[in-house]
């Protein structure tokens, strides 16, 4: 896979997971569909924000970084990508559970710091 259908793979998929948040947010009642409508909520947020952040980070990665082999910034641009959607759908499960305090905020973004951190090392 080149890397142009790979971005192009990616971009398409975000615009196709953010309509269909879009969806869920037009369409999908919270009060009557249960946790099946929340669970569709998250998921195509996540799915939207991980590819959003990916192509984000991607993008400034190759702006400001003078490799000449850009496939090495896919990997880290990717798990990057997922680490930030994990922190901002998971601040956002905890603020619909009414559980969210500016230290567990804190203390979850450190932990998912902590991992990038243990991935960057090795």
């Amino acid at each position: 896979m080149t890397l142009k259908s790979y971005l192009n793979a990616m971009a398409t998929a975000t615009m196709v997971a953010f309509m269909g948040w879009v969806l869920v947010l037009l369409y999908i009642d919270p009060t009557n569909s249960g946790y099946m409508g929340l669970i569709l909520f998250y998921t195509t947020l996540f799915l939207g924000l991980v590819g959003l952040f990916t192509l984000f980070s991607f993008s400034l990665k190759r702006w400001i970084g003078n490799n000449e082999i850009i496939f090495a910034y896919v990997a880290s641009s990717f798990r990057q990508g997922f680490f930030l959607a994990v922190i901002v759908v998971g601040l956002l499960v905890m603020q619909g559970a009414r559980i969210l305090n500016w230290w567990d905020a804190l203390l979850f973004v450190g932990a998912v710091a902590l991992l990038e951190l243990y991935f960057i090392s090795e």
